[in-house]
C-alpha cells in the first residue's frame, strides 16, 4: 500500500544516505525524490534514464560548480524531479503559444521554492549556508567539506530530518505525490500568464 508520509520520509533518509555516498546536493536530492517514489511503486523514469539525468545534474551541486553563488543543488534536483512529474515535454511546449510551461514553474514554486524561501529568505546557495550555518563556504577549498561537515554536526544537520538535501528531497516527493495522487487540471495556470508577451 502506497503511503505519502512514510515515502517523504523515506526520500529524506535516501537523501541523507547518499549525501554520505554519493556526495553533492542537486544530484542526490533528485535521485532520493525518484527512488523512494520507486519503492511505493510510483516509476517517474526507468533506472536507465534516471542515470542519464543524475549526470547532468552532478555538475549543479553547491550553487552551480560548487560555487555556492548559485541556486542551491538541493533545491535545483528536487525542482528537476518535480519537472519531470509535471511532464511538460517539448510537444506539449510547442502547443497553445508555449504557455503550459508555467505548470512547470508554478508546480516548482510552490513545492520547494516558496519553501525554502520560507524557511532559508533564499534559494541561493551562500544565502541558505548563512542562514543555516551562520558563516558560508567555499567547498572548492581543500579542507572546507570537513569544515562544513563540523558546523553540520554542531547545528544538528547531519541526520535525515535536518540535512537541507532531505528537506529537498522530501518537499520534491510531497508535491509529486499530490499531483499524481490527486491531478487537478492545471491549464488555469498557464492560462493565466497567457496575455503576457514571450521574450
Amino acid at each position: 500500500m502506497k503511503n505519502k508520509e512514510r515515502c517523504i520520509q523515506r526520500a529524506k533518509e535516501l537523501a541523507f544516505q547518499y549525501q554520505g555516498t554519493l556526495v553533492g546536493c542537486a544530484h542526490c536530492s533528485f535521485s532520493a525524490a525518484l527512488d523512494a517514489l520507486r519503492e511505493e511503486g510510483i516509476e517517474l523514469v526507468s533506472p536507465e534514464v534516471q542515470d542519464e539525468i543524475f549526470k547532468a545534474l552532478i555538475g549543479l551541486t553547491g550553487g552551480c560548480g560548487n560555487m555556492h553563488i548559485g541556486t542551491c543543488g538541493a533545491v535545483m534536483g528536487s525542482s528537476a524531479a518535480i519537472s519531470l512529474a509535471v511532464g511538460i515535454g517539448s510537444e506539449e511546449q510547442e502547443k497553445n503559444g508555449k504557455w503550459q510551461r508555467w505548470i512547470s514553474y508554478y508546480n516548482v514554486k510552490n513545492g520547494v521554492g516558496d519553501k525554502f524561501v520560507q524557511e532559508f529568505g533564499s534559494i541561493i546557495c551562500r544565502d541558505i549556508l548563512l542562514k543555516r550555518f551562520g558563516m558560508a563556504f567555499d567547498s572548492q577549498f581543500p579542507g572546507r567539506n570537513k569544515e562544513l561537515f563540523a558546523v553540520a554536526e554542531k547545528k544538528g544537520c547531519r541526520n535525515a530530518n535536518g540535512c537541507i538535501i532531505s528537506k529537498a528531497a522530501g518537499y520534491a516527493v510531497e508535491t509529486i505525490w499530490d499531483l499524481i495522487e490527486n491531478p487537478q487540471d492545471q491549464s488555469w495556470v498557464w492560462k493565466e500568464h497567457e496575455p503576457e508577451i514571450d521574450l
